[in-house]
């Protein structure tokens, strides 16, 4: 954490901010520990005293993907939240787009950073959860100011808003994926051949005499990728494949805990649109 954000997570403020919620979990008797988005601050983590009381009876509205404008206070790494406003609708989410929307809110609690504001993480965040709410058939409306409601848009699969959104979340924490060129000396990637990734430097093209074993890429996937066009299966499983490898060092080799969320319950059952997607 820098000094300006240290800066900034010892202040109190008075001042509502957008944000959403990521994550909650019980904290002593009646009160919670909430995980949020904000649009001036970042990710934060909050306790909300006597949320789970019968007399403050908030515990049911603070879950994720509510949107809200908060004010907390306090030192250190945990704040207090001061006041709250829940907005008149809420995002709800579906099958497949609600497992899809839990590992992206746990993606975030973990390459995060707190205190460090990332306004383009948040508006790229509040238009996948608008888009897989869309798809699911039941979005809400953002009514405050802060907030954005979105146009009617093409309803792209859901697999394709969570690519767009990891791609640019990796762009918005300096690490984002140029495939367009190799790497190392800048040569164009062209259709026909084959590459491999390593995180944080490209891609490679594999030489003619290279180990078949080694999992490469089409370079026709790479400019499709490129081109945000995951219409199709194949380029799709190339794109989960090269961002899982990119997120892999943020996330310290430790795996998301969601994945197991879209495990088979039963030998022999068949995988969920959602986990294919991961």
């Amino acid at each position: 954490m820098n000094a300006r954000s240290k800066a900034s997570a010892m202040m109190m403020s008075d001042v509502l901010s957008p944000a959403y919620v990521l994550h909650s979990r019980k904290y002593q008797d009646t009160s919670l520990i909430v995980e949020l988005l904000t649009r001036d601050e970042g990710r934060i983590s909050a306790v909300v005293r006597g949320a789970r009381s019968k007399r403050g009876r908030q515990a049911g509205v603070w879950q994720p993907f509510m949107p809200l404008l908060v004010s907390s206070f306090g030192r250190g790494e945990l704040r207090t939240v001061k006041h709250a406003e829940f907005l008149q609708t809420a995002f709800y989410l579906t099958g497949d787009n609600l497992l899809l929307g839990l590992y992206v809110n746990e993606l975030l609690v973990r390459v995060l950073s707190k205190f460090e504001a990332v306004p383009g993480v948040f508006v790229e965040y509040q238009a996948l959860i608008n888009e897989l709410a869309t798809i699911s058939g039941v979005s809400g409306g953002l009514l405050s100011e802060g907030f954005t409601v979105a146009e009617p848009v093409p309803r792209y699969r859901n697999q394709a808003a969570l690519r767009l959104f990891e791609l640019q979340l990796l762009t918005e924490l300096g690490y984002g994926i140029t495939f367009t060129t190799e790497a190392g000396g800048g040569a164009a990637v062209v259709s026909g051949r084959h590459y491999r990734f390593v995180p944080d430097e490209g891609f490679y093209p594999l030489a003619p005499d290279g180990d078949a074993s080694t999992t490469t890429y089409p370079g026709e996937h790479l400019l499709a990728i490129e081109a945000r066009q995951f219409d199709v299966d194949a380029v799709d499983r190339s794109a989960k494949y090269i961002i899982r490898l990119a997120f892999a060092g943020l996330l310290g080799g430790k795996p998301l805990n969601a994945r197991a969320l879209f495990k088979p319950i039963a030998y022999g059952v068949k995988a969920t649109t959602a986990e294919n997607n991961l």
